[in-house]
Parts: structure tokens; sequence; C-alpha cells
């Protein structure tokens, strides 16, 4: 869709239904693969890090988006954090393979680094989700931060 030559060649006659469909078979197996590769042992004795880990990142990431969102660019404090939450989460595309090539060289399996990092991504999206879904339910109710009233140039 992005590039002209092949956004009218290939984008264009992608069926939205079909595209869609697509990009969620694709994210459950990169995620099945993540769960595939999980070490039990490692993950249950790195458990409270791998909450810190996907917890502390995201909220931090969406909470200096929300200030630089209120301060920059003039946005009320919900539509801010809302741009936060979209903002923070990490891209299991992105991550789990090359978490998963890193993994099968060798590297940080004694002490359970991958496992650590590919539990934590997909809890860092969760959490991201729910936070950008809690803050549109404020918007979208009226309940402060500028609702409906904001859009309404």
């Amino acid at each position: 869709r992005n590039l002209p030559f092949v956004g009218e060649r290939v984008g264009a006659r992608v069926d939205p239904a079909w595209s869609s469909a697509i990009r969620l078979i694709a994210l459950a197996l990169i995620l099945c693969r993540a769960g595939l590769a999980f070490d039990l042992q490692a993950l249950w004795r790195l458990l409270g890090v791998v909450t810190r880990l996907a917890v502390l990142p995201c909220l931090v990431e969406a909470t200096v988006v929300l200030a630089l969102g209120m301060v920059l660019l003039d946005f009320p404090p919900l539509w801010a954090a809302m741009l936060g939450f979209v903002v923070a989460p990490i891209s299991p595309a992105v991550v789990v393979p090359g978490l998963l090539s890193l993994q099968e060289r060798g590297y940080g399996t004694t002490t359970g680094i991958p496992t650590m990092v590919l539990a934590a991504a997909p809890f860092d999206d969760v959490l991201s989700i729910a936070g950008f879904g809690i803050c549109l339910g404020f918007v979208a109710s009226g309940g402060g931060g500028g609702g409906a009233g904001w859009l309404d140039f």
C-alpha cells in the first residue's frame, strides 16, 4: 500500500478480509513459535523478572509519550494516554524470530534470557491493548479529557 508500484500491483488486489486473516494467522504462528521455545523451569524461576520486564517499560514509555503528547501536541490527557499505549508495545514479529535464532545458537540459554524476553513480549502487548481500551472507553463515554467535543474543530 505504501509503495507506488508495489501497492498498485499487489496491495490493491488483495481483499481486505483476506489480508486481515493472513496477518492474524502470521501473528498466531509467531506467538506459537515463541510458546514452543519456552524453557518452563527458567520461566518459573524468572517469573518476577518477566513481569517487571513487561510492565515497567510499557508503562514508562506510555507515560513519556503521554507527557510529550500533552506538551508538544496539545492533546487532552486521555488522548495522549491512548497515543502512549499505541506507541509503547513491542512487535513480536521483530523480537521472536531474532531471539529464536539467538537461542538456537546458544546465546543466553543458561541464564534463561530468551525465555524471559519471549514471555515478556506478548504480555507487554496485552498490557498496551488493555491500556488503550481502557482509555478509549473513558474517551468514548465522555469521561473527561476532551471526549467527543475535542474532535469538533
